[in-house]
């Protein structure tokens, strides 16, 4: 009998061992092609924050549609992927300062189907959703969108996610030819663009978690302020 207690308690030891283990190689391979994702947004002038507060916005709207948690995790670990492709983008164009011409913005669309040849062939299904959402978070609603005029739920639903958590986050962040816009300005923009650039079910919900989206924002000031702070004193 305490030879089977033994032989049970191995067993477990094992086995917890192994989970660890199998947590441990996950928690690298998502940290790498997270890694990836920033050195492919740093030619961009992006930052690891405008990634996690992606990741947040778009976990926020997975949960608030009730997807189960497997989905959830995809969508946590694959919404950071969406401009991957940008990687593959001529610097000319991508840090161009001044409004693109009709050629060169033809020639930045297809940072989506190069995001989508990236991580295309992976048995991952991690992979298989970064591509998905590479390929599809500029697709519009109303069919105007790239690269392929998808309309409605012909996008996929993770691509009509991250595309509100993109453009919510771009209208809050300052770049080098707009200042950010106030909180109230950045939701009458996502209200205006229902139906048309966004899912206004989507938006819907969007809105209706204002508290949690401010949250979001509030948790990225404190971060950015604690690293201001830090700077100054060193």
């Amino acid at each position: 009998m305490k030879e089977l207690r033994d032989r049970s308690g191995d067993i477990k030891g094992a086995y917890q061992k192994l989970k660890e283990a199998h947590q441990e190689i996950k928690n690298s391979y998502i940290e790498t092609i997270y890694r990836l994702a920033i050195a492919a947004e740093y030619r961009d002038m992006a930052t690891g924050a405008h990634l996690m507060r992606i990741s947040d916005y778009s976990t926020l709207l997975g949960r608030k549609l009730g997807l189960p948690d497997g989905d959830i995790e995809l969508l946590r670990f694959g919404s950071p992927m969406h401009d991957i492709g940008k990687i593959g983008i001529p610097d000319a164009i991508l840090l161009k300062p001044g409004k693109l011409t009709e050629e060169e913005y033809n020639v930045m669309k297809q940072h989506t189907i190069i995001g989508a040849r990236i991580f295309h062939g992976s048995n991952s299904p991690l992979l298989k959703a970064s591509a998905m959402i590479a390929l599809s978070h500029h697709e519009h609603y109303d069919g105007a969108g790239y690269p392929n005029g998808l309309k409605g739920d012909k996008i996929p639903l993770f691509g009509r996610i991250v595309c509100i958590a993109d453009v919510f986050d771009a209208l809050m962040s300052e770049r080098s030819y707009k200042r950010a816009f106030r909180l109230e300005r950045a939701l009458d923009i996502l209200k205006n663009e229902a139906g048309k650039l966004l899912d206004p079910h989507l938006v819907h919900i969007f809105l209706k978690s204002i508290k949690e989206v401010e949250s979001i924002l509030s948790a990225y000031k404190t971060i950015a302020s604690f690293s201001e702070n830090k700077e100054g004193t060193s």
